[in-house]
Protein backbone atom coordinates (compact mmCIF):
# COMPACT_ATOMS: atom_id res chain seq x y z
CA UNK A 1 0.00 0.00 0.00
CA UNK A 2 1.58 3.85 -0.69
CA UNK A 3 0.48 6.49 0.21
CA UNK A 4 0.13 9.58 -2.07
CA UNK A 5 2.09 12.27 -0.54
CA UNK A 6 0.40 15.53 -2.21
CA UNK A 7 -2.69 14.45 -0.40
CA UNK A 8 -1.02 15.62 2.58
CA UNK A 9 -2.33 19.38 4.48
CA UNK A 10 0.13 19.47 7.22
CA UNK A 11 1.08 22.74 7.56
CA UNK A 12 -1.07 24.57 5.12
CA UNK A 13 -3.03 26.73 7.99
CA UNK A 14 0.24 28.19 9.03
CA UNK A 15 0.32 31.04 6.14
CA UNK A 16 -3.46 31.74 6.11
CA UNK A 17 -3.23 32.30 9.41
CA UNK A 18 0.30 34.46 8.88
CA UNK A 19 -2.05 36.33 6.55
CA UNK A 20 -4.56 37.20 8.82
CA UNK A 21 -2.53 38.27 11.80
CA UNK A 22 -0.97 40.79 8.95
CA UNK A 23 -3.84 42.01 8.54
CA UNK A 24 -5.46 42.22 11.87
CA UNK A 25 -2.31 44.47 12.48
CA UNK A 26 -2.60 46.49 9.46
CA UNK A 27 -6.17 47.55 10.19
CA UNK A 28 -5.44 48.34 14.14
CA UNK A 29 -2.88 50.24 12.54
CA UNK A 30 -4.83 52.31 10.41
CA UNK A 31 -7.58 52.88 13.45
CA UNK A 32 -4.81 53.80 15.74
CA UNK A 33 -3.98 56.43 12.81
CA UNK A 34 -6.99 57.55 12.29
CA UNK A 35 -7.71 58.29 16.05
CA UNK A 36 -4.60 60.16 16.30
CA UNK A 37 -4.81 62.44 13.29
CA UNK A 38 -8.46 63.09 15.07
CA UNK A 39 -7.01 64.21 18.03
CA UNK A 40 -4.58 66.27 16.35
CA UNK A 41 -7.57 67.70 14.49
CA UNK A 42 -9.05 68.65 17.64
CA UNK A 43 -6.27 69.85 19.06
CA UNK A 44 -5.61 72.29 16.11
CA UNK A 45 -9.58 73.34 16.36
CA UNK A 46 -9.85 73.77 20.20
CA UNK A 47 -6.50 76.70 19.18
CA UNK A 48 -8.47 77.98 16.83
CA UNK A 49 -11.93 78.27 18.65
CA UNK A 50 -10.67 79.52 21.94
CA UNK A 51 -8.21 82.66 19.69
CA UNK A 52 -11.38 83.69 17.55
CA UNK A 53 -13.44 83.57 21.24
CA UNK A 54 -11.11 85.75 23.01
CA UNK A 55 -10.93 87.79 20.43
CA UNK A 56 -14.33 88.39 20.28
CA UNK A 57 -13.86 89.77 23.48
CA UNK A 58 -11.93 92.85 22.29
CA UNK A 59 -14.32 95.62 21.67
CA UNK A 60 -14.47 98.86 20.55
CA UNK A 61 -14.91 101.48 23.18
CA UNK A 62 -17.49 103.91 21.31
CA UNK A 63 -19.98 101.24 20.68
CA UNK A 64 -19.27 99.31 24.24
CA UNK A 65 -22.07 100.78 26.05
CA UNK A 66 -24.81 101.00 23.25
CA UNK A 67 -26.33 98.21 20.94
CA UNK A 68 -23.87 99.08 18.14
CA UNK A 69 -20.87 96.59 19.49
CA UNK A 70 -18.32 96.36 17.16
CA UNK A 71 -14.28 94.79 17.17
CA UNK A 72 -11.27 96.77 18.02
CA UNK A 73 -9.61 95.80 14.49
CA UNK A 74 -5.90 96.12 15.70
CA UNK A 75 -6.64 95.12 19.51
CA UNK A 76 -8.63 91.58 18.82
CA UNK A 77 -6.08 90.46 16.15
CA UNK A 78 -3.61 90.77 18.37
CA UNK A 79 -5.46 89.01 21.15
CA UNK A 80 -5.73 86.10 18.36
CA UNK A 81 -2.66 85.58 17.67
CA UNK A 82 -1.36 86.06 21.68
CA UNK A 83 -3.90 83.86 22.86
CA UNK A 84 -3.26 81.14 19.70
CA UNK A 85 0.78 81.42 20.57
CA UNK A 86 0.15 80.55 24.61
CA UNK A 87 -2.26 77.72 23.88
CA UNK A 88 -0.75 76.21 20.67
CA UNK A 89 2.70 74.14 20.52
CA UNK A 90 4.23 76.41 18.42
CA UNK A 91 4.19 74.78 15.09
CA UNK A 92 1.20 75.90 14.24
CA UNK A 93 0.68 78.74 11.13
CA UNK A 94 -2.20 80.74 12.70
CA UNK A 95 -4.16 83.10 9.65
CA UNK A 96 -6.47 86.28 11.38
CA UNK A 97 -9.05 87.38 9.10
CA UNK A 98 -11.15 90.37 11.22
CA UNK A 99 -13.27 93.05 10.38
CA UNK A 100 -15.59 94.95 12.52
CA UNK A 101 -18.65 92.28 13.04
CA UNK A 102 -16.52 88.91 13.37
CA UNK A 103 -13.36 87.86 13.59
CA UNK A 104 -12.47 84.22 11.99
CA UNK A 105 -9.09 82.59 12.76
CA UNK A 106 -7.54 79.68 10.68
CA UNK A 107 -4.46 77.63 12.16
CA UNK A 108 -2.93 75.04 10.29
CA UNK A 109 -0.47 72.56 11.17
CA UNK A 110 0.91 69.00 9.58
CA UNK A 111 0.68 66.07 11.17
CA UNK A 112 3.67 63.47 10.34
CA UNK A 113 1.77 59.59 10.75
CA UNK A 114 3.80 57.09 12.45
CA UNK A 115 2.14 53.90 10.61
CA UNK A 116 1.84 55.43 6.69
CA UNK A 117 5.20 55.45 5.92
CA UNK A 118 5.74 52.68 4.29
CA UNK A 119 3.38 53.72 1.41
CA UNK A 120 4.51 56.85 1.29
CA UNK A 121 2.58 59.40 3.15
CA UNK A 122 5.54 61.77 5.49
CA UNK A 123 2.99 64.54 6.60
CA UNK A 124 -0.75 65.50 6.07
CA UNK A 125 -2.09 69.01 6.18
CA UNK A 126 -4.47 69.47 8.48
CA UNK A 127 -6.74 72.83 8.86
CA UNK A 128 -9.29 74.02 11.14
CA UNK A 129 -10.82 77.44 11.40
CA UNK A 130 -12.86 79.14 14.36
CA UNK A 131 -15.04 82.00 14.04
CA UNK A 132 -16.61 84.63 16.60
CA UNK A 133 -18.69 87.64 16.46
CA UNK A 134 -19.41 89.79 19.20
CA UNK A 135 -22.89 90.18 20.51
CA UNK A 136 -25.16 91.96 23.16
CA UNK A 137 -26.47 90.34 26.52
Amino acid sequence: MTVDRTLQENGSMLPMTGGLIFVAFAITALVVEIALLGAAYRDIATVADLAAESAATVVAVPGAYGDDISLDVGAAESEARRVGRMWGSGNEVMTVDVNASRICVTVTDGYRPRTLVFIGVSELSIRATGCAAPRVG
